[in-house]
């Protein structure tokens, strides 16, 4: 049930933000032009990059409350949770003193390449990674959410974020004239840090005492020492690393092969399948503590096969028919001033179907054993879709780094983790262990 609340929800807030991204799109293209959305696109990746903010140490949470007995009452979660804030702060504030690195050695206009040679790109850079170092300790609010099976509210919430950044946008061009054309993507993050402000105030207060208790904690170490959170953590930190990082890091790639105007194309392209990627991990996710409660309660009979082929054939589908629309809508939303090749919508497609294939096999083995044994395929999908990104953008152009991420994928994730899954069906299992 929980699993298709999370994909109704998707469903609809996917809607919104496909609406919402391409008025933002056509705003910034027709007013700021293509230089400042392909330097836009750059700076929201950014937070794609930074997923693994709490260093893996969330898992804990999301495993400890979908098993537990009454989070409100729950020392041992407080506790938990208690560490994981930790974990979060340490995170913010590294990820600020880089940040401020980064600006004043002008490191930030060389990471965007042609981009970053606009006027205040850098000084850009450093409001939207301030603004999201804010946030960082606010993110513990989604984890519990997951957790509690709750992932819809997860989606509802975060489906403000595209309405409030298209008005951020629409605000900083109608008002704020030429000098603001680089900095219209402080307006994605500001709404970003906006909605985990109401996520946190939700969650505590249909946890209360939880949040606030441990918030009282976390600045007391030696009165509340911590628990062991990165037992899990650090191997879910591969996993956390991984698809953000070979998947984000293409534009990047791009960004240094290519020039702006393919960054632009791969930014285009990208609005509508990574919102069909958030529709993949909607209902990804929310089989985790579905998968985690059956097995606690001895309940789990059937494995993930058939939902990785359905998860597969939806995208397949979709792809082509993004393919058929695809000269009229991406056409209405660059104005005609970009063409999105039909190489592209498949080399997209391609990756985002892998990627969703992938997904119920990875949430099937998430306990404890599993997510220390995800560690190596992860990281192996990362090395060889960074790898094959810069060997292939040269030849393939835009499709390059899709395709190879969408082969290490395959090779790295897809059959390992379909290979363990038979293996240690006995231990993921309960009951009729011939369906796995």
């Amino acid at each position: 049930m929980g699993s298709l609340l999370a994909v109704g929800a998707r469903a609809l807030t996917m809607v919104i933000a496909l609406v919402c991204g391409v008025l933002t799109t056509r705003m910034i293209i027709g007013g700021a032009g293509v230089d400042s959305f392909a330097l836009y696109t750059l700076l929201t990746t950014i937070p794609s990059l930074l997923t693994f903010t709490d260093l893996g140490s969330g898992a804990v949470l999301v495993n400890a409350v979908a098993t537990s007995e009454n989070v409100r009452t729950d020392e041992k979660l407080r506790y938990q949770l208690t560490s994981v804030g930790r974990v979060l702060l340490m995170f913010a504030a590294t990820a600020m003193a880089i940040n401020t690195i980064l600006v004043l050695t002008g490191a930030w206009e060389l990471v965007f390449g042609e981009a970053g040679g606009r006027p205040g790109a850098s000084l850009a850079a450093f409001y939207c990674v301030t603004i999201f170092c804010l946030g960082i300790p606010l993110g513990v609010w989604a984890r519990i959410m997951l957790g509690q099976r709750r992932n819809h509210i997860v989606i509802l919430l975060q489906g403000l974020i595209s309405p409030l950044t298209m008005t951020g946008v629409w605000l900083m061009l109608t008002f704020g004239g030429d000098n603001l054309h680089s900095f219209v993507a402080i307006a994605s993050f500001a709404a970003s840090f906006l909605v985990s402000v109401l996520g946190i105030l939700i969650t505590a207060r249909t946890t209360s005492p939880l949040i606030p208790s441990a918030a009282r904690m976390v600045l007391r170490p030696r009165r509340y020492p911590g628990v062991r959170v990165m037992d899990v953590g650090w191997p879910m930190l591969a996993q956390m690393v991984t698809y953000p990082i070979a998947v984000g890091s293409q534009r990047y790639v791009i960004a240094q092969l290519g020039g702006p105007t393919d960054v632009a194309e791969y930014g285009v392209a990208g609005q509508v399948f990574f919102a069909l990627n958030g529709l993949v991990m909607a209902g990804g996710l929310a089989l985790w503590p579905h998968f985690a409660k059956s097995r606690h309660d001895g309940d789990l009979r059937r494995g993930p096969f058939l939902l990785s082929a359905l998860f597969a054939v939806a995208i397949g589908l979709a792809t082509v028919m993004v393919w058929l629309v695809g000269p009229w809508l991406f056409g209405f939303i660059t104005q005609g001033e970009l063409t999105v090749r039909p190489s592209t919508i498949f080399a997209f497609g391609l990756m985002i179907m892998m990627t969703a294939a992938v997904y119920p096999l990875g949430m099937f083995i998430m306990d404890k054993p599993g997510i220390r044994f995800q560690v190596i395929p992860t990281l192996s999908m990362a090395a060889v879709g960074i790898t094959l990104s810069f060997v292939l953008t040269p030849v393939l152009g835009i499709a390059g780094p899709l395709i190879g991420v969408a082969f290490a994928l395959v090779v790295c994730q897809l059959i390992p983790f379909s290979i363990y899954i038979v293996r240690n069906k006995k231990r993921l299992t309960v009951g009729d262990l011939e369906q796995v």
